[in-house]
């Protein structure tokens, strides 16, 4: 029990929202657009300050909706991964900056992604992502399109973690 009431809140044009209707969407399970939308723009309002560092304003707009699809496929454990992929990349990224900046191996605009670079990052788990929604392949493939996304950003990270290693201690490029 809350120790507060929960009021209803009224938007003209959305009807009045309960914060118990609120916690109830952010809750759902299995998880629907509404609730992913939601809890995303949460999860984003409170990361801003990380997304910043790591992402560029157009960058941040596609995550967006990467976090949100994602969400809604695969849940709390999805979002984390990929969140997990995203801090770590980032991570890795900002190591000996300047001087990979100095040898002109640095990634552009200090490492900070656009758009571009989260497709490219994201798009075979957002082609995993979109099929378990729809079921394609039934129950029998549920499990398919979950491996195959949390392959993809597997793989994904191993390949930024070495390069971006490979670029700050490596001897050659």
């Amino acid at each position: 029990m809350l120790p507060f009431p929960l009021k209803a809140i009224s938007f003209p044009e959305l009807g009045s929202i309960s914060l118990s209707g609120v916690i109830d969407l952010i809750q759902s399970s299995p998880p629907t657009w509404e609730s992913a939308v939601l809890n995303n723009l949460l999860i984003f309002l409170v990361g801003s300050p990380i997304l910043v560092t790591g992402l560029s304003l157009s960058g941040i707009g596609t995550a967006f909706l990467l976090g949100t699809l994602t969400w809604r496929a695969f849940g709390t454990f999805g979002f984390l991964l990929v969140a997990m992929y995203f801090i770590i990349g980032t991570a890795v990224t900002k190591v000996k900056m300047a001087q990979k900046e100095a040898q002109g191996v640095a990634e552009k605009w200090r490492g900070r992604r656009g758009p571009g670079s989260v497709i490219g990052s994201s798009a075979a788990g957002c082609v995993c992502a979109f099929l378990s929604i729809y079921g394609v392949g039934g129950a029998a493939f549920s499990g398919l399109w979950q491996l195959g996304f949390v392959a993809s950003f597997c793989t994904k990270l191993s390949d930024t973690v070495s390069s971006e290693i490979g670029k700050a201690y490596g001897k050659t490029t």
